[in-house]
């Protein structure tokens, strides 16, 4: 590069600062920076012609501006263009920002516009006050919202990549073309300066449609180069670990044997067969890296259990990391239950525990004196030093990020020596897609449900029906069943309309007072979390009001119903997951899908493809027909590949492409892609 950012007016070392905290130290880097999405300024709509649920840019005066009490503090404004009044809904504001909005100022807005009580509003716009004599330019392209950090602004990081975009209009920089000829040929993929500069400053004539499209020219370009990036990552990671020695655990199959005939089920054919790949790959003196894929309540913790048990067995420790507390206890219990008959010493560890027993523990890891830590990321802390750990156990892995896996597996490294990695998921991913987020790892999945397990039958009612389903919870209880109701929020939102688990605890109790009502919540502490689900497994509670905390791990047999408010807000994999916690036992069980009035088409298609189908992969590979990936993994999770401009719910169709090129790519090549798209450094073979 020619120029540095330092060159860009109103960087400033203070900015510079701000810049490097998001992994921009070069103009390449901010020119990289690429927008998350798009805001329509090149027009102003009519208030009168503005849909709910939709963004829009608008123009009016000020008619009114008050400050209000209703639960909290709100400043509201109303705006009228003419056409229609709209008013403002500002949750937090200053005596300064309550004086600028004054009655009679010209004021321009640009945000969702949403209906309450027959009026539009939109709550904490986007705004600027204008002279109306001499109002501002619309833009000729639409305007780029960018990811940033605290203390930088839109604005501000507008002017720096514009700055810099003159810079490669005029060629003083230019990117290096790191693909070649025939590649860009083959994929059909435009050069690179001409995809990074529309990308930024995407024509006017252009619709919005075609803009976010991943068919997009400009867009391929950039989302095929960023999927290929990855894969060349998860490649050299695969060849990496070929390298790395890890701890060569010989066939003793005597106290597996001892596990299932002491089980009152036996395990499924698909159950034994994982099993025997991962012990395969334990034998091996490379450092196991596995994925388990399974449906919910499949009996993924039984087979990592079978693993923890043959390295134990021979003379090591097996750490096992789970991602709630609620959830590391009941593996605790259960798993102690099933060892019961083996001199194995297992202890739990997690952020609520009393100091003094927290460092018996701590010290007791250090000395080997504990074969199997069961725990949540409290195992990764910097105290723990683990005495001969060779297998990792780590469940729900999408609720990690790949630097706390990273963290825990080089906590077991003995000199040059890895422990082994067995990875847990509940979520039903196609394989193809499976490659792009974990394509470092090997993959099995268990495909059978254990024998006797109950299929579940799935209700669509109403909210307008809750007084039937109060009866019917009644009836279920007093014979001798219990129930989940499970709510999304812990407090009400005045931008979510969803009940909150306190409020439907409350309303329950004065309901049904013939009943035990429990409630448990992420902000409750893991004893008073304990205390409820111990009287809830031993039947002193008929009925747990829940937030989502539920979502995995828990069984309780004899839960037969699962109600679960506000459906139509929730992704079809955490539906799933929740309907899981019921049907383990023998008796029918039910799931009761509570929803609002007014679906949306994508709502009601998703219900009713819970309605039909039990199976998770059969959800997913339905789901990924209707819309792609993105439902069946929900919202971002934390332990997703951190992309600047691909979605793999939109992009899905690039994956096998950039599968295919990563074959033929070099390893200069690859050294410059990796470098030009992942900022954060990934150290190879420890993931």
């Amino acid at each position: 590069m020619v120029k540095n950012l330092l060159d860009l007016k109103g960087i400033g070392e203070k900015g510079l600062i701000k810049l490097n905290r998001i992994g921009i130290r070069t103009i390449e880097d901010l020119l990289f920076h690429l927008p998350i999405r798009y805001q329509d300024r090149t027009k102003i709509t009519n208030i009168s012609e503005t849909i709910p649920g939709k963004m829009y840019f608008i123009e009016g005066i000020i008619e009114k501006t008050s400050v209000i009490f209703y639960k909290k503090r709100m400043h509201i404004v109303r705006i009228s263009d003419g056409t229609e009044t709209m008013q403002l809904r500002f949750f937090y504001f200053n005596k300064n920002q309550i004086k600028n909005f004054e009655i009679g100022a010209s004021i321009r807005c640009y945000g969702d516009v949403r209906n309450i009580n027959n009026i539009k509003e939109i709550i904490h716009p986007e705004y600027q006050f204008f002279d109306k004599k001499y109002p501002p330019e619309l833009d000729d392209y639409f305007t780029p919202v960018y990811p940033l950090t605290d203390g930088l602004h839109q604005s501000s990081l507008r002017n720096f990549i514009k700055q810099s975009l003159a810079l490669l209009k005029s060629k003083e920089i230019l990117f290096p073309e790191i693909l070649s000829k025939e590649i860009l040929k083959k994929y059909n993929l435009v050069d690179i300066n001409s995809a990074i500069y529309n990308i930024h400053m995407p024509n006017k004539k252009i619709s919005y449609e075609n803009l976010v499209n991943s068919e997009n020219k400009n867009k391929k370009r950039l989302v095929f180069e960023e999927l290929l990036a990855h894969q060349l990552v998860f490649k050299r990671i695969r060849v990496f670990n070929k390298t790395l020695s890890s701890f060569q655990l010989n066939d003793n199959d005597k106290p597996i044997k001892k596990l299932i005939g002491n089980l009152p089920f036996e395990p499924t054919k698909s159950q034994l067969e994982v099993m025997k790949e991962i012990i395969s790959d334990m034998q091996q003196d490379k450092p196991m890296t596995r994925l388990v894929q399974g449906d919910v309540g499949s009996g993924k913790t039984l087979v990592a259990l079978f693993g923890a048990l043959h390295a134990i067995t021979n003379g090591y420790q097996v750490a096992f990391m789970a991602p709630t507390e609620i959830l590391s206890v009941q593996h605790y219990q259960s798993i102690k239950l099933m060892l019961k008959d083996f001199n194995i010493n297992i202890a739990l560890l997690y952020g609520g525990m009393k100091t003094k027993e927290k460092e018996t523990i701590i010290e007791d890891i250090k000395l080997g004196n504990i074969d199997l830590i069961i725990g949540t990321h409290a195992l990764i802390q910097n105290q723990i030093k683990f005495f001969n750990l060779a297998l990792v156990i780590i469940d729900e892995q999408h609720k990690f990020g790949v630097h706390q896996r990273m963290t825990l597996s080089t906590k077991g490294k003995n000199s040059e020596t890895y422990p082994h990695q067995l990875i847990l998921t509940a979520t039903p991913i196609p394989r193809t897609l499976a490659m792009t987020l974990y394509g470092n790892l090997d993959y099995s999945i268990i495909n059978e449900m254990p024998k006797g397990r109950q299929t579940i039958e799935t209700i669509a009612l109403s909210e307008s029906r809750r007084k039937e389903i109060f009866k019917k919870i009644s009836k279920i209880c007093n014979e001798g069943s219990q129930v989940y109701w499970v709510c999304p929020l812990i407090d009400e939102s005045e931008v979510l309309e969803c009940k909150a688990a306190t409020n439907t605890y409350e309303e329950l109790r004065l309901e049904l007072k013939d009943i035990s009502i429990g409630l448990i919540h992420g902000r409750m502490k893991i004893q008073e979390k304990e205390k409820v689900m111990e009287s809830f497994r031993n039947k002193k509670i008929d009925l747990l009001v829940s937030t989502t905390i539920i979502e995995v791990g828990l069984d309780v047999p004899n839960a037969t119903v699962m109600i679960i408010e506000n459906s139509e807000r929730m992704g079809l994999s955490q539906l799933h997951q929740l309907r899981g916690r019921v049907g383990r036992g023998d008796k029918k069980s039910t799931c009761i899908l509570l929803y609002k009035n007014g679906l949306s088409d994508i709502a009601r298609d998703r219900i009713d493809i819970l309605r039909r189908c039990t199976n998770g992969f059969d959800i997913a590979k339905e789901d990924l027909e209707i819309r792609g990936p993105g439902e069946i993994l929900g919202k971002k999770q934390k332990g997703d590949i951190n992309f600047k401009i691909a979605n793999i719910t939109r992009d899905y169709k690039y994956i096998k492409e950039s599968i295919e090129c990563s074959k033929s790519i070099s390893e200069k090549t690859s050294e410059l892609l990796v470098k030009r798209w992942i900022n954060e450094k990934i150290e190879i073979g420890k993931v």
